[in-house]
């Protein structure tokens, strides 16, 4: 079972001003570098995402946060289901 329930996974993205919220679970994937223009505050619920910010992996385990700074090159990869509430915050708003 999910920890995060299917309908909150359903809805994908929300958007919000100024922060957008992502909920989803991963497995058996990765992405490849890439940036992003806001400020990602990034909580594992179940599992364990490997991320790979500034050239070094670490493990983000459940229960932990981790934020990736806007413009930070990083990789995510997941080995097994994890579960994760990422917070897209644009510092910039008012």
């Amino acid at each position: 079972m999910a920890h995060i329930p299917e309908a909150l996974l359903g809805l994908g993205k929300i958007h919000g001003d100024p922060c957008d919220v992502t909920v989803a679970t991963r497995e058996n994937s990765r992405t490849p570098p890439h940036v992003h223009q806001t400020n990602n505050y990034v909580m594992v619920s179940e599992g364990v995402l490997y991320l790979t910010l500034e050239g070094i992996e670490r493990n983000v385990c459940a229960g932990e946060w981790c934020l990736i700074p806007a413009g930070a090159e990083h990789a995510e990869r997941f080995a097994a289901r994890t579960s994760v509430i990422v917070f897209w915050v644009n510092e910039a708003a008012p």
